[in-house]
């Protein structure tokens, strides 16, 4: 079974769209979002594992965490998180794959392309633990 990287943010907003200049090990499918919505539910199915990428202003180091427990819904909003994403992929479509979110901690959220250098640092870790999980499961 492949796995997935699912990147997510705004890559004209700076550090926001780290996810989308992470590198990807080779055999790995990747997805790119500006925010989760639940028709990506049904996506993530044929995948294990399948890891959320995405920046994190409250945050400090990279966090790389299984994604568990039952989602609390967002109310009045159509953007998702990774907990109800995979809510609904195992209630709806029978996903039994692994999930994780690797949170990547950004400082600059301004207007224009390009990250921050920390970020990029960060995103260069990211790469290295998304390889280090894939090639364990």
């Amino acid at each position: 079974m492949a796995a997935l990287v699912i990147a997510i943010g705004n890559p004209q907003r700076r550090d926001d769209g780290v996810a989308h200049y992470v590198p990807i090990p080779p055999g790995v499918e990747k997805r790119a979002v500006l925010q989760l919505t639940p028709e990506i539910a049904a996506e993530i199915v044929p995948y294990n594992p399948v890891v959320f990428v995405d920046a994190d202003v409250a945050i400090e180091q990279l966090r790389m965490e299984a994604v568990v427990g039952t989602p609390t819904p967002s109310p009045l909003t159509h953007v998702s998180k990774p907990a109800e994403i995979v809510a609904l992929a195992r209630t709806l479509f029978g996903f039994s794959g692994q999930a994780y979110i690797c949170r990547i901690p950004v400082i600059d959220l301004s207007e224009g392309d390009g990250l921050s250098q920390r970020t990029s640092q960060f995103a260069e870790q990211a790469a290295r633990e998304i390889d280090s999980l894939v090639t364990a499961i």
